[in-house]
């Protein structure tokens, strides 16, 4: 199932399907929480099918082993465990782009979050995508291109999908939950609809207002609570350090005079108080410091997180 804000994109792919003009290697640049698995699936699905050209047809025997997730010419890699794509795992992409098709029609390698694959990796695929066996299809997805090798770039045909305007998200949201959400969340989670309906189906909304108010709190002198609001961000993950940074730029942003387009848009109370009492520098400091110590963690495994974030979190009391 296609989502409505993916149909642009559809459409020009059926068009390139129908004129036999589909890239050997497609790379589709999207957010987390876009559902472009939904979109990549579609794609190889249709070029596996043995009847549609633009469509699946979902009756064929390779419609019906796709979705029964055992189609023998389908190859779906993804990382494990949040490690990245390492080097053995490509090569057996390489050797599935050279097989022989069992069911005597294309082959398709989808890889997810290709832009978290070792540079060893990157260079083996990229050997297959220079010299592409006939009759394979690359599907690539990423969140960004800065971590994926420019050569890999040059030899994959790029789409990015947008995200709906943040009231077309909203308006999504609300109809599959049937009830209203703050627009701050749609903000929060950059416009994704399925990650904003996540947010919010997994409670995270309750927690990430929960932190906020914590932390908040703790940037009012005399600073009472750090180990409190530490202990909440290692609960929550790597993603609280990100809330608190978007909260952060906001304060900054206020303290400059912008008072539109914020993410904090119904917790201005919030903003307000602290960007009245942190000094700028400091804050421009601090705002730095937790997206080095988020980049930190999750590159290295291993560390003791709530030390780290203690840390962090000391340097607001270093107010001139």
């Amino acid at each position: 199932m296609l989502y409505p804000w993916q149909e642009g994109i559809w459409k020009n792919w059926q068009q390139l399907l129908d004129q036999g003009r589909l890239h050997h290697a497609i790379l589709l640049v999207a957010p987390t929480g876009s559902g472009r698995e939904a979109l990549g699936k579609q794609l190889a699905k249709t070029v596996l099918c043995q009847n549609g050209i633009t469509e699946p047809c979902g009756m064929c025997h390779s419609c019906r082993l796709f979705d029964a997730g055992t189609h023998p010419d389908y190859h779906h890699l993804a990382p494990v465990d949040g490690k990245q794509i390492g080097v053995d795992a490509i090569r057996q992409c390489n050797r599935w782009a050279v097989e022989t098709s069992q069911l005597s029609g294309e082959r398709v390698i989808l890889i997810e979050q290709a832009d978290v694959m070792g540079e060893a990796a990157a260079n083996a695929l990229l050997k297959t995508l220079e010299e592409p066996p006939s009759g394979c299809q690359f599907i690539l997805m990423a969140t960004s291109l800065d971590n994926l090798l420019p050569t890999i770039n040059s030899r994959c045909n790029k789409w990015r999908l947008a995200m709906p305007a943040e009231a077309d998200t909203r308006r999504w949201v609300e109809s599959a939950l049937m009830q209203s959400i703050p627009l701050e969340t749609v903000r929060l989670n950059g416009r994704a609809p399925l990650a904003t309906l996540q947010f919010i189906e997994q409670g995270q909304d309750i927690r990430y207002r929960k932190l906020l108010e914590a932390f908040a709190g703790f940037l009012n002198p005399p600073f009472l609570g750090v180990f409190d609001v530490a202990g909440m961000c290692v609960e929550e993950g790597h993603q609280s350090l990100k809330w608190l940074s978007y909260f952060l730029v906001d304060c900054l942003k206020w303290q400059q005079g912008v008072t539109e387009h914020l993410i904090h848009c119904e917790s201005l109370p919030l903003v307000q108080q602290a960007a009245a009492t942190t000094d700028p520098i400091l804050l421009q400091s601090q705002v730095r410091k937790v997206n080095a110590l988020l980049r930190q963690l999750e590159q290295q495994t291993g560390l003791n997180q709530e030390l780290l974030i203690v840390d962090w979190l000391t340097g607001f009391m270093n107010q001139p």
